[in-house]
């Protein structure tokens, strides 16, 4: 990508280092100081969290003074999110010894669920116990058994449905 640096003296003297993408959109590069002072002035203004929280004016915010509610969040986030989610989704559910051995749609299956949280899947003693004798009726069963499939409907019982089967359609 080719981008033009460019070095100036801001109007209080200050050097500032632009530097031009080809597509003319101009950014400011910082020094570390600058970030780390901006950083730092934030925190203690802004907050830092990591959870979402309603700031002053009714605005969902999260991190340092991120403004949900008005700008979301890229495409790129999302997706780089989403991978990292099935990664450690995938990395939790290998350590149940059976878990290499289901089918590649049984395993998706089991990720799906793991995105209402990973302390709450494991709420499902039932359902796991009966993965581990290979009982895939039973754990469909116990999908369905339970709060969760209330709370999400539809989703619960195709997801029983591809256990049972070892196939999932969405």
């Amino acid at each position: 990508m080719f981008c033009m640096i460019i070095m100036s003296v801001s109007f209080v003297g200050l050097p500032v280092i632009r530097y031009f993408h080809l597509n003319g959109i101009a950014r400011v590069m910082m020094t570390p100081e600058m970030l780390l002072k901006l950083r730092s002035s934030l925190v203690k203004h802004e907050s830092y969290s990591k959870f979402p929280y309603v700031d002053t004016v009714g605005k969902t915010t999260i991190g340092i003074g991120y403004n949900l509610t008005d700008r979301g969040v890229s495409d790129e986030w999302i997706n780089t999110q989403f991978q990292s989610d099935v990664d450690y989704f995938y990395q939790q559910l290998s350590t149940f010894p059976w878990f290499e051995h289901l089918t590649p749609d049984r395993q998706i299956v089991l990720i799906d669920m793991a995105f209402m949280g990973w302390k709450k899947f494991l709420t499902f003693n039932k359902m796991l116990n009966a993965l581990l004798t290979g009982d895939f009726k039973k754990a469909a069963y116990e999908m369905i058994n339970s709060k969760w499939a209330e709370q999400v409907k539809g989703r619960a019982a195709s997801l029983a449905h591809g256990m049972m089967t070892g196939v999932y359609e969405i």
